[in-house]
């Protein structure tokens, strides 16, 4: 199957519509040292207090860990990392996250201290965090382990995947398809994240579907590059298709074969 494409221009259009949030910003030294004030109580548990409740695609956390505002900050800026949100290169503020999401700047430099030890964030220098530029080499390596870690995440979710779910899953391509056409740009990075992960939260794994989301902090801000420089003209094959196909025909071999080409195509986009 093809998907219906759209030019390289058309996304670099749609990307620069967006704007930068007000996250993007110095982070000086001063911003290190703020002492902690009470957080308005502004956060609703899962999400990024928008009042609409957890997203569908936020991570998963243990019931034991502890219900903070920097735990909540810190879900919602990994959530808009693994979809794409952020670019390589771009300078993230606590200052600015915290006006963003109207908390003290104690809770955003714990949530971004926190996304730093996982790699999703680097210190560039005393002054800045930002988003690392991956290397062709780490960036290789990275979905590497997402062909074999989410292929074997995928075969655990297979005996829980639903008729229902499958409904789901077949809206969210249809969502994708649209965002191809349309050359927007975060829909798509955003329903192909809720795609993949609507699979892998079935397979109630605890120890690989963690280290699958670690991979996908540092592999959304560089995919969107790719996606952004290139276009969507490379993503023609519809492997997502195959994946609900073969989830129809309770085919479990055709189901993570798919999955594992699915993530291979993001391997040729590098050539």
């Amino acid at each position: 199957m093809t998907r219906r494409t759209a030019t390289g221009d058309a996304l670099r259009a749609a990307r620069s519509a967006t704007g930068a949030s007000a996250t993007r910003d110095d982070v000086t030294g001063a911003e290190m040292a703020e002492p902690e004030t009470t957080a308005p109580d502004i956060f609703v548990s899962g999400t990024a207090c928008d009042g609409q409740g957890e997203p569908e695609s936020a991570p998963p956390y243990s019931p034991y860990s502890p219900d903070t505002a920097s735990t909540r900050l810190h879900r919602a800026l990994r959530l808009r990392l693994c979809e794409g949100e952020f670019t390589p290169g771009e300078v993230i503020s606590i200052r600015g996250v915290a006006a963003e999401y109207g908390t003290s700047a104690m809770p955003a430099r714990e949530a971004l201290r926190w996304l730093v030890t996982e790699g999703a964030l680097v210190f560039s220098d005393s002054r800045k965090i930002i988003v690392p530029h991956l290397s062709r080499g780490r960036f290789e390596e990275v979905l590497f382990a997402r062909r074999n870690l989410e292929t074997e995440v995928a075969r655990q979710a297979f005996a829980n995947i639903t008729d229902a779910d499958i409904g789901v899953l077949e809206a969210l391509d249809e969502g994708i398809n649209t965002a191809i056409s349309a050359a927007d740009l975060q829909s798509y990075m955003r329903n192909n994240h809720r795609f993949h992960f609507h699979i892998y939260r079935l397979s109630g794994s605890t120890v690989l579907l963690p280290l699958v989301e670690i991979l996908w902090l540092q592999y959304g801000p560089s995919m969107r590059y790719i996606c952004t420089r290139w276009g969507a003209s490379s993503i023609a094959d519809d492997h997502h298709r195959e994946i609900t196909q073969a989830l129809r025909r309770g085919d479990s071999a055709g189901f993570c074969a798919a999955i594992a080409a699915d993530i291979e195509q993001g391997m040729m986009l590098l050539d």
